[in-house]
């Protein structure tokens, strides 16, 4: 995964940024990634990536910080951006079902 900042550090939350990327540009994709369990038991909330047909696009924070769940509302980021189909790809992979 190749990633950078493209912005600077602000206050929002994933879902806000995604639908403002759509308000500026109907042809957005918004990818919802359900909230989980991970490999090694940590819980990751749902989580919101967008893509606009050139790149994909989330507002993270900086993940060595450890956000807890309740701070994931409304913390401070930045925008993110991805290489073009890395949205779908990790959505996938969130939202695929497990079984025992």
């Amino acid at each position: 995964m190749k990633d950078k900042f493209i912005t600077e550090w602000y206050h929002s939350n994933c879902f806000i940024e995604a639908l403002k990327a759509k308000f500026h540009n109907p042809l957005v994709k918004i990818y919802f990634c359900k909230p989980r369990i991970t490999e090694n038991k940590h819980f990751q909330m749902m989580h919101f990536m967008w893509s606009d047909g050139t790149a994909d696009y989330d507002f993270s924070d900086n993940e060595a910080d450890g956000l807890p769940w309740y701070r994931c509302f409304w913390f401070k980021g930045a925008i993110r951006q991805f290489e073009l189909g890395f949205a779908k790809k990790y959505s996938d992979y969130r939202n695929k079902r497990r079984f025992c």
